[in-house]
């Protein structure tokens, strides 16, 4: 496997113009298209929304006291949720693409975006979707503390997640059957796991490893690749042991995150496996405009060679590495957001090819 990609897109971007969005994809990522997160121009074009819109039991509340849409899950004893939980097995498990139509997605993006593909027809294109484990952290009507630590709600999520994220690649595949898409798991919330684990007895590291690996490992036997991301501190060990393509970690604020856990990483790239270095900082307007590719280079280099210093190969770590902002961008104006996005570019232009280079 060789994921051929150096400037990855992974945040939502300020525009409520669809079309200035479809005219930077197209100066930025038209090798790698994506189906852009707009949350200033709906408040349901945005990873939760894609994720579970027409999922059976799952539904949107508005919350009052914080103006936002809460998401919540039918009780796991009702006889209504055994009813959607045979469908959702059914479909999860069926060969018949026609199944998944019932968990397609809208939105004002979307026919744009599809129209897209069918243009260019890239290599790559990128879908990101909310991970189970930050589903889980973030449900609203559940009985248990942990939505994962329940077997059958555990069964429920795994499986809405993977008929939607096979709903994507599908219709994909439709539009542009030379194009490998590619499913990125935002897991933002999995810093949270070790205080999780402390407080929950049947949360440990084995299921959550196993419940990553049966969705990735369904995913990529659709012929898609699966990425995870978490700009925040966390145990990417546990994520790793799981077999994803590559991970997505915050390199800015967090450049030693990789560095504790030298072997793990090693063997992820030597069997394949790809890093993206989020490393521009987006965390306001100041930081962009003071940010220069000199420096940005520099930093990078020295991040990378501070986890060749542990003991992983300079080389593999360079060959095997993508770049992006860090975080989100739909809070910024579009021109620090733009800025963000042509350092990132200009950024994944330089990235060494060797240690010797």
């Amino acid at each position: 496997m060789k994921i051929n990609i150096k400037n990855l897109p992974v945040s939502n971007l300020p525009y409520k113009d669809i079309s200035l969005c479809k005219d930077m994809i197209i100066k930025l990522f038209e090798k790698i298209p994506f189906y852009a997160e707009l949350p200033n121009l709906d408040e349901k074009e945005n990873v939760i929304f894609r994720t579970f819109e027409n999922i059976p039991g799952i539904k949107f509340e508005k919350d009052k006291k914080i103006g936002k849409n809460k998401v919540l899950l039918i009780k796991s004893e009702s006889a209504k949720f055994e009813e959607y939980s045979n469908k959702l097995d059914e479909v999860y498990n069926s060969n018949n693409k026609t199944k998944f139509e019932n968990y397609s997605s809208e939105s004002a993006f979307l026919q744009m975006y599809q129209n897209m593909l069918k243009r260019i027809s890239p290599k790559y294109t990128i879908v990101k979707l909310i991970g189970p484990f930050s589903f889980a952290e973030q449900i609203s009507n559940h009985e248990t503390n942990f939505l994962i630590s329940d077997k059958q709600y555990r069964k429920y999520i795994i499986q809405a997640i993977g008929i939607k994220a096979l709903w994507y690649i599908n219709k994909i595949k439709e539009l542009s059957p030379k194009t490998t898409p590619i499913i990125l798991f935002e897991e933002n919330e999995f810093y949270k796991f070790g205080t999780i684990k402390r407080n929950n007895e049947n949360i440990n590291e084995d299921l959550i490893i196993s419940l990553f690996k049966n969705l990735f490992k369904k995913i990529q036997e659709n012929n898609a690749y699966v990425g995870v991301q978490c700009f925040n501190k966390c145990n990417w060990h546990i994520i790793i042991d799981a077999n994803p393509d590559f991970i997505s970690f915050g390199a800015y604020s967090n450049p030693n995150n990789l560095n504790v856990i030298p072997e793990k990483v090693h063997n992820f790239l030597t069997n394949g496996g790809y890093i993206n270095w989020g490393i521009i900082p987006v965390t306001n307007e100041n930081i962009i405009m003071s940010s220069n590719i000199s420096s940005l280079e520099e930093r990078f280099k020295k991040t990378v060679e501070n986890l060749a210093n542990e003991g992983v190969s300079l080389d593999l770590l360079y060959r095997h590495s993508m770049v992006s902002v860090q975080g989100d961008l739909a809070d910024l104006p579009i021109l620090y957001a733009e800025k963000a996005l042509i350092l990132a570019n200009q950024l994944s232009q330089k990235i060494p090819i060797s240690s010797r280079l």
